[in-house]
């Protein structure tokens, strides 16, 4: 029997070949890794990103219903908001069936998020022209040709909330389109001071000084 002989070349070679394929193993693992690393980041952003944009069309729908809630407290009688004070924060809250005002900020909690929702009223100046828009540091000429407007108010809305978005605050002007009308016939109860409603037998102030004649007739107001 001839003896098997071994190849010194043979051997070199078979251990080089896993040698090379020890490295390219290696190598193909750690670029899937860095491909899985990257992919798993990219779908952390997107989800974030969605979530962040979710949250902000709610507070926007937030923002919305408060904006509709204060129209409605506003058309109801203008003194609900005209009478607020200025800056301070509120919220709308349904009386009955009616929305109505309540001091502070609230808290909505919806989906996964909280949500703190609040407005402010502010007082609108327009200028002192035909115009009369509302004045601004370049509106008005001259720049300081302008008067407060009783009959029309901001309403500034808020809505912040925990989380990557940034608060969403809309706003809108508000304008006193109607006013309660009502006939006097009883001036007797003397001179008062303030917001009337109707009736009132009071009146503000008299001038020239003299007498009311209470029996009915007319009044001027000033």
């Amino acid at each position: 029997m001839k003896p098997i002989q071994h190849s010194t070349f043979n051997a070199l070679h078979s251990v080089h070949n896993r040698g090379a394929l020890l490295i390219e193993l290696l190598v193909a693992i750690s670029l899937l890794a860095i491909i899985l690393s990257i992919g798993s980041e990219s779908v952390y952003v997107s989800m974030q990103s969605g979530k962040t944009s979710s949250e902000s069309d709610v507070a926007v729908g937030l923002a919305n219903e408060t904006l509709e809630a204060v129209r409605a407290i506003s058309d109801e009688k203008w003194q609900n908001i005209y009478d607020l004070t200025k800056g301070a924060q509120y919220h709308a809250v349904l009386s009955g069936t009616k929305w109505a005002t309540s001091t502070a900020s609230e808290l909505v909690a919806l989906n996964t998020a909280s949500y703190t929702r609040y407005f402010t009223v502010e007082n609108v100046n327009r200028c002192n022209d035909t115009s009369r828009t509302i004045a601004s540091s370049t509106t008005c000429v001259p720049a300081n040709n302008y008067s407060d407007d009783p009959s029309t108010q901001k309403v500034i809305v808020t809505v912040s909330w925990q989380g990557s978005g940034s608060p969403v605050v809309i706003s809108d002007y508000f304008s006193r389109w109607r006013n309660k009308v009502c006939t006097q016939t009883d001036w007797s109860g003397g001179a008062g001071s303030g917001v009337k409603n109707c009736p009132d037998t009071t009146y503000e102030s008299i001038s020239p000084s003299g007498t009311i004649n209470t029996s009915g007739g007319t009044i001027k107001l000033q």
